[in-house]
Parts: C-alpha cells; structure tokens; sequence
C-alpha cells in the first residue's frame, strides 16, 4: 500500500482552500494531472474517497472535510517550526563550540557576545584546549563547532579561513640586558633557556621546526600548557619563547617584553573554524558567518579590531536604554 505523503497533504488542504484541482495546480507550480495523481495516490492509502464530483467541481467527502481539519493545524505547525529554524532570534538548543587559547583570549569574548545578541535563546556551551584536542572532538561528534590552528584535512569536516596570527620570540628587557653580544641569532638561542606551549600543541611544533631550521639543539625546552601563563614566565625573565604577537602586543608597549632578534623570520599560524560536513544547519551557518565578521587575526580581508566591535556593542546597548 502506498504511503500517505506530507506533499500529498498540503495538496489536500490547498484544494481545500482555493475550490480547484486547477488552481492548487497553479500555487503548487505542479500539473493539474500531477495534482490528481497525489489525491488518487491518498484515496488508495487509505481506503475512502475524498472528493466526489459536483456538476463541474470537485467537492470534498465527509472525510475528506475531517481529514483537512485534522491536518490543516499541523501543517500549520509544520510551518511555524520550519520558520524558527530559520529566523535566529527564535533558535533554541544546545551549541558546543571548541576554541584554542589564542582564538579564546583575543576576539572570542566579543564572538560569544555577538552570539548572544543573534540568538538569545541559545545555549553555548566552550570549551578551551590545545588544537589537537580540538580537532579529535570535533571528528568525535563532541563539538559542533571549532576554532583551531589549520589546516583541516579530513573529508568529514568543513572550515573557514579566519586569518593569521604573526609569531615572534620573545624574551624580558632585563634578560636582554643581561645577555652577552651574540654574533648570530642561533648563538643567542642557544645561551638562553627556550620555552614553548605543550605538545601536541601548533604553536610547540612551529617552534620546533624554527629550532631545526636555526641550528639549535632542542632536547631540553621547558613547556607549559596554559599561553597565558607561558607569556608570564617569559615575562619573569625565565628564557625565550616564540609567542603570539597578537597576546603580547601589551606587554610590548609597556616595555615588559622585547623582540629577541629583529632579524629573525616571525612565521605566522592559520586559524580556521570547522565544523562537520553533516552539519549545516542555520545555526552553524550563523556561528561561522558571526566568527568570520570578529576575527581580528591578520589577513587580507580582516575585519574590524576587536576594540571596535566592543564600542559597537556597547552603543547598542546605550541605544537600547538600561
């Protein structure tokens, strides 16, 4: 027995509504044969007649009327929640979104704010860790969204290009001071302690290539697993450490960290946000769309400095009253 189909249906309750096959067939874009194909199609799924003729009409069967009763609310509903879906003031459920240091403790605020402001009614759930960590959640199904260290490879996950983030070693006034002339940047490596983010982090890998390249022996660098913390330490005059630009911008201007060498390459990470082929939802589609217009990482078509977006914020929230 054939089934009873949504299409057949709505074309039910749209004969319903203008009084003609004819005229269901001109709403429905479909022919007037292909309107009565889906009427015979319901009528032999279940078993009664749903219209008779009347003269030149087609008028509906008593259970052909109870039929479009039961079914004109649900399809009423139906449309309702196929318009939620699309309409992000009305979105609701649960978003886990993944998010490297760097992307966290830049624009990432100002990201989830905006968040926010698009689709209140939905809940966000973030976690902060490493790219590696990252990326086997996303491909486990434990996030639905990530920010991380590029590029992506698997076939089972899309991304976005959300920019670059400049990386350059580091090191405090004080050890600078300290430091005895060198005659080449591998030899000013190689008289100071090299510290770097934990494996299996990109930033640790990065500055173990940059090692390789210069020369140096890398057998002993210390690691810390918290960026903050790491830039910290660098701060405190413990070693070097090849850092993001965009993370100590402020400590330069306050003379609390300096560039270890001019003249060394300051090699540059590319940040993506991904998410699983399988997912295209309208909320995923608007959480990629909102990140790509925050991201202050460098690129050709950067967007505005977070600082911006901030003051945006806050005179939208001035215009709104308290």
């Amino acid at each position: 027995m054939k089934q009873v189909t949504l299409l057949n249906l709505e074309t039910l309750c749209c004969i319903a509504k203008l009084g003609t096959f004819h005229a269901a067939a001109q709403k429905m874009n479909a022919s007037q044969p292909a309107i009565s194909a889906r009427i015979r199609d319901m009528e032999s799924a279940l078993g009664v007649a749903l219209f008779r003729r009347q003269g030149r009409r087609m008028e509906l069967t008593f259970q052909g009327r109870e039929l479009v009763q039961m079914v004109e609310p649900l399809l009423r509903r139906l449309d309702s929640v196929v318009g939620a879906l699309d309409n992000p003031e009305a979105a609701t459920g649960i978003v886990r979104i993944g998010a490297g240091e760097i992307a966290a403790l830049s624009w990432f605020p100002v990201f989830i704010a905006r968040l926010r402001q698009l689709m209140p009614k939905v809940t966000y759930q973030v976690e902060i860790d490493l790219t590696a960590a990252m990326r086997q959640r996303l491909e486990a199904g434990k996030l639905d969204v990530a920010l991380f260290a590029g590029p992506v490879t698997s076939v089972d996950t899309r991304s976005a290009s959300l920019g670059r983030v400049r990386m350059c070693w580091m090191m405090a006034p004080s050890l600078m001071a300290r430091s005895e002339p060198a005659r080449s940047p591998r030899e000013l490596l190689e008289s100071q302690a090299i510290w770097s983010l934990s494996k299996p982090s990109a930033s640790h890998s990065m500055t173990m290539a940059m090692l390789r390249d210069l020369g140096v022996a890398a057998d002993a660098i210390g690691t810390c697993n918290h960026i903050m913390a790491l830039i910290e330490i660098i701060v405190s005059g413990a070693g070097v450490a090849l850092l993001p630009e965009i993370l100590v911008r402020g400590y330069v201007a306050k003379s609390e960290l300096v560039p270890l060498l001019p003249e060394l390459p300051t090699p540059e990470l590319e940040f993506v946000i991904a998410w699983s082929a399988d997912q295209e939802q309208s909320i995923i589609r608007n959480i990629v769309d909102m990140a790509l217009r925050c991201t202050t990482f460098d690129g050709p078509d950067a967007p505005a400095d977070a600082v911006h977006v901030l003051d945006d914020l806050a005179s939208e929230k001035g215009d709104s009253g308290p």
